[in-house]
């Protein structure tokens, strides 16, 4: 008992002979961005009598690796010192390292209930991706939305500054400032993509498509840095959602053979660039 109280009594005498702050921000940072394939739902007219179907597709794009400067981008933290920044964030100087691989394969398994199809599929974009979808489809016309989650080794370089103020009750302070660092580094993470598509069928063996998702490559707050051994970063701020824009029409060849062409079209509210690429796709069904 002894032994404890000495050591809450010395823990409050530091408490109060040293106070200040602390915070730190991520200065500059680039990281990889997978984007993935265009889900257009099943894209012919199924009919009341047909109960399920399995939609096999194998897609071919054209290779992106593009820089994107990401602006706008803050860092957000508490702060309970005079000194530290109140009144305004830190800009970070990040950038997406925007891909898109040449080639993919999915599966999917639409259930047929009185035209509400409910789809589960798995994609490899090279990496592997579930998703899930619910549509409505009709002589004239599929409706649907859809979201999905994928996991990536991606990789990323990140330099975060920590800042630390100390000060005592004589008013003397000191500052010390130091960072964390990761040059060309991996992880494992998580990805999601969510978004809605329409078709549209002038016959019953073409389909007018239009698709728009929204993809976040990051879905966590921490990554690895490295000074003197791993440790943990902390992201002090919000990714930005990568938002596609896809048109495309569909042809049913047989009633096992679908082909697809189409254009997608890449915007971000934190990029001034516009990107886009031509993506073919062929299915079959059974």
């Amino acid at each position: 008992m002894r032994i404890s109280l000495l050591k809450r009594l010395a823990f409050s005498f530091l408490y109060l002979l040293f106070m200040g702050c602390s915070y730190s921000y991520i200065e500059k940072g680039s990281f990889e961005a997978l984007v993935p394939e265009t889900f257009t739902g099943l894209a012919y007219p199924i009919g009341s009598d047909t109960t399920n179907v399995w939609k096999a597709n194998i897609t071919i794009r054209n290779y992106s690796n593009r820089h994107l400067q990401l602006h706008g981008i803050e860092n957000k933290y508490d702060n309970g010192c005079t000194e530290c920044p109140k009144n305004e964030n830190i800009k970070a100087d990040l950038r997406y390292d925007f891909k898109t691989f040449p080639v993919m394969g999915s599966i999917d398994y639409f259930l047929n209930a009185k035209r509400i199809l409910i789809g589960f599929g798995a994609a490899f974009d090279p990496y592997p991706r579930l998703r899930f979808s619910v549509g409505f489809n009709s002589e004239y016309f599929e409706v649907g939305g859809f979201f999905s989650f994928g996991f990536a080794n991606v990789s990323y370089s990140v330099k975060q500054v920590n800042y630390m103020e100390l000060g005592n009750m004589a008013g003397a302070s000191t500052t010390w400032i130091d960072s964390l660092y990761c040059d060309d580094c991996s992880e494992w993470k998580y990805n999601g993509n969510f978004g809605a598509y329409i078709n549209i069928f002038p016959t019953k063996t073409l389909s007018l498509t239009y698709a728009l998702s929204a993809f976040s490559p990051w879905l966590y707050d921490d990554i690895k840095c490295y000074e003197n051994g791993y440790q943990d970063c902390s992201l002090t701020f919000d990714f930005p959602y990568i938002f596609a824009q896809y048109f495309g029409v569909s042809y049913l060849f047989t009633k096992h053979i679908q082909s697809s062409l189409g254009v997608k079209v890449y915007l971000g509210n934190a990029f001034s660039e516009r990107l886009w690429n031509l993506e073919s796709k062929t299915s079959f069904m059974f």
